[in-house]
């Protein structure tokens, strides 16, 4: 029997000193309420796993074309064998969910400042509604906005063990991220830094880290709604708890089963359009649950600002449509993106469509 949820309870956990939110802000639209739930998985729907093997154990190229394979059909893939030290990824999850488990006056102190989303809030009130049932912390890949952030959060003695954890874990990720865009690139027949030599301005590549707490109602809210990444390509760290979905090529929603020590790699819309729609940006979600927090890192790599997003002739298919995108740069993209606020299925990417 159904428990009955009081949907005027005070949310604690995602309410900021200034807006006291209830269960009920967090209700989205009944068209977005999931049918599956965080732990329901199908094995013979899950995205590829992609073993980054050492060298000698497997052919490289093979490898790179499975890479482009996994891409083209799935947008995804888990990466194993992907040799950032477990020591990295451990020192970044305490320290994240210690971060969490503040009261909630001391997470404020590294709040959300200016007109770019950065730094911490609960939810996200900008939205209006539809608000995502998570707490999000937002920080570019730069030593100085992580030491400014965790100084204001921690005090000027006590802040090394967070920013020193963190700018770790960023830089293991953009190397992870760098031999990625190597094997796609190699994978897809051009030069192997066709992609990763515009990567110079570290600064435009950033972390998201979403906690998500249990829900009362977790079958009518959401802690993302469904998107697609507008960058080059994210690096997901998720834990053990599940709710990711994805959404397949039917339009049909399928959970990523969590697997210890890997990442879970998608294509962003940038890359799409970079490969004329070979490598595939897929839409997918944050679902809820009522037991357990969810922690989620999310590393997102973007080019230099002025770097040209067009497709090579390489891959240019056949008439009568062989360019699919019109030419941006990742500052065009990035400004539209900050003029949308929120992205929702692959509206970010459609307006560069060149029509047939």
């Amino acid at each position: 029997m159904a428990t009955h949820v009081d949907e005027e309870h005070h949310v604690e956990s995602l309410s900021s000193s200034d807006q006291k939110l209830q269960v009920k802000d967090f209700v989205w639209s009944a068209e977005e309420w999931p049918k599956l739930k965080h732990d329901v998985f199908d094995d013979e729907q899950d995205i590829p796993v992609i073993r980054l093997s050492r060298e000698g154990e497997e052919d490289y190229g093979g490898l790179c074309r499975k890479m482009v394979a996994a891409a083209q059909k799935w947008g995804f893939f888990k990466l194993v064998d992907h040799g950032v030290a477990a020591e990295i990824i451990n020192d970044i999850t305490v320290c994240l969910n210690r971060f969490y488990d503040l009261p909630m006056e001391q997470k404020l102190k590294g709040a959300r400042t200016g007109s770019l989303p950065l730094g911490y809030s609960a939810s996200n009130v900008d939205y209006g509604n539809n608000l995502p049932w998570a707490e999000i912390l937002q920080l570019l890949h730069s030593p100085q906005q992580v030491l400014e952030f965790a100084t204001r959060v921690y005090g000027d003695h006590s802040h090394h063990h967070f920013s020193n954890a963190m700018m770790k874990y960023l830089n293991a990720m953009e190397e992870v991220g760098i031999r990625i865009l190597e094997m796609l690139a190699t994978g897809l027949g051009l030069g192997s830094d066709f992609f990763s030599r515009h990567l110079r301005e570290q600064e435009n590549s950033m972390i998201r880290v979403n906690r998500y707490p249990p829900c009362p109602l977790p079958g009518r809210c959401l802690g993302l709604g469904s998107h697609s990444d507008p960058h080059t390509l994210t690096i997901l760290l998720q834990d053990q708890v599940g709710g990711l979905q994805v959404c397949d090529h039917h339009n049909r929603w399928f959970g990523v089963r969590p697997l210890p020590n890997s990442f879970v790699v998608n294509i962003g819309d940038t890359l799409e359009a970079w490969s004329n729609g070979r490598l595939k940006s897929v839409v997918h979600r944050a679902v809820v649950n009522e037991e357990r927090h969810r922690l989620s890192l999310a590393y997102f790599i973007s080019p230099a600002a002025d770097t040209p997003i067009e497709s090579p002739l390489q891959l240019m298919n056949a008439q009568p449509k062989p360019r699919n995108y019109k030419t941006f740069t990742w500052a065009d993209f990035r400004n539209e993106l900050l003029k949308q606020r929120r992205v929702v299925g692959k509206t970010a990417l459609h307006r560069y469509l060149i029509d047939s």
